[in-house]
Order: structure tokens, then sequence, then C-alpha cells
């Protein structure tokens, strides 16, 4: 089972260097627990990095975030994530731009 999990981290690592938009787990059969957007402003001649952290009563299935931007900005999973009730997200922009996520988790 720890052999399917970091194979499943891995494949998700894999995508988000691929893509613009990241997704994390799987959304068959889940919930839709909670969507928000996140935005920070840009600081000039700088890269942004931002956190973001969500806590719920069930374990997370998958968590899709949608990069509005279709920037070189980055989006990692810090703590907690697939399989916990906890998930801290680190977003990272392109040097001066802002950042503009809208966030689903999904349970």
């Amino acid at each position: 089972m720890k052999f399917v999990l970091y194979l499943v981290v891995l494949m998700s690592v894999l995508v988000c260097v691929i893509c613009k938009n990241y997704f994390f787990g799987e959304k068959e059969d889940a919930r839709l627990l909670s969507r928000e957007r996140v935005f920070y402003e840009a600081i000039p001649w700088k890269k942004r990095v931002q956190y973001y952290e969500y806590n719920s009563s069930r374990p997370i299935k998958a968590i899709l975030c949608y990069d509005y931007q279709n920037t070189e900005a980055s989006i990692n999973i810090t703590e907690g994530g697939i399989e916990f009730e906890h998930v801290t997200l680190r977003m990272k922009s392109q040097r001066s731009y802002r950042l503009d996520y809208t966030i689903e988790i999904y349970a």
C-alpha cells in the first residue's frame, strides 16, 4: 500500500511539472468540500510565495488548483494532502506576476 501511495505522489509531481493546472489524487466518487479563490497581488521584480492551509473532518481524496494567470507559477503540497484530513499548499509565482488560483478540495 505504501508503494502505491509513493507512486501516486511521484506521478502527481511529474504531472505538475508538465501542466499549468495542478491535480492531486482521484476525483472519482468524491464530494466537493471546499472551493476558494486565492489571490495575491504581484510584487515588482520578486517571486511571490504564499501558503494555503485547509483542515477537514474527512480524509481528502483530491485537490485541484486552477491557475488563472497561465504563468510558470508552481504549487506544492508541503504538509498533509491525499488521505489526510489537512493540507498545506505552497504557491510560488513567476517573477513580477500575481498569484491567482481557484483551489478545490474533494473528499
